[in-house]
């Protein structure tokens, strides 16, 4: 009997990263977390300089945080002590530190757990019941977002450069030439999402055929300058 792998459909958001799974048994299983891959908690009656107690992390799995840097905060966020969990107790919720904390926590202050994880595989671990040092096993991952999104519609994306066939660099500028308001006289485009374009000498038929082949040295002069400009993304579409 063929074993079916775990299998995971993941939105990444803005703020909150949802995590959908299927185990090999057929049964559904979710998660949900920061997009941050940062996991926040409070303090509890009974935690110490060596020892965080928090009960509502014994929904998590067990040694899930060992390995992971926990960050003490105070009331208004700001970071106040950073160590590492030597020992997670799922049972008693207890995080066991590898060295004392500059003070005990009170009852309700802020910490957060860092794994240094992408959300997502930080998810994934989660439901498998990993720790750290785990190796994830083959899965199956169909992984969405809407940062992209959230990116264009704010204009905090990074530094992009359309990369396009000779002749197609002003395409963006031209865009679809509609004109909401018919008789406006004045009218005013948004600024252009790419910071730069570059037109590559290069022809390709509908068919596959190449007309014009491309000149390696010439792209590589062409994206050293897009570099030496700042630019950190590129954004390519060639004709065909």
């Amino acid at each position: 009997m063929t074993h079916q792998p775990w299998e995971f459909w993941i939105d990444v958001g803005g703020t909150f990263t949802d995590c959908l799974a299927r185990r090999p048994d057929g049964t559904i299983v979710r998660h949900k977390l920061l997009s941050s891959g940062t996991t926040k908690g409070a303090a509890a009656k009974g935690s110490t300089e060596q020892c965080v107690v928090d009960l509502a992390r014994r929904r998590d799995p067990a040694g899930f945080w060992d390995g992971s840097a926990l960050t003490v905060l105070d009331d208004e966020g700001q970071p106040l002590d950073t160590v590492r969990v030597r020992r997670f107790d799922s049972s008693e919720g207890t995080l066991e530190l590898d060295r004392p904390l500059s003070s005990v926590p009170h009852t309700g202050q802020p910490y957060e757990l860092h794994s240094g994880e992408e959300a997502p595989i930080l998810a994934i671990r989660f439901l498998l019941g990993l720790r750290l040092v785990d190796e994830i096993p083959p899965v199956v991952v169909r992984l969405g977002t809407t940062r992209g999104t959230n990116a264009l519609v704010t204009r905090s994306g990074a530094r992009t450069a359309l990369v396009t066939t000779r002749g197609f660099g002003d395409v963006l500028l031209i865009g679809y030439q509609n004109r909401p308001r018919i008789f406006e006289l004045a009218i005013r485009k948004p600024e252009p999402l790419t910071a730069a374009v570059v037109e590559i000498d290069e022809r390709v038929l509908p068919d596959g055929e190449v007309l014009v082949a491309p000149d390696p040295d010439a792209i590589r002069r062409d994206l050293l300058s897009l570099k030496e400009q700042g630019i950190e993304s590129l954004a390519i579409c060639l004709l065909h």
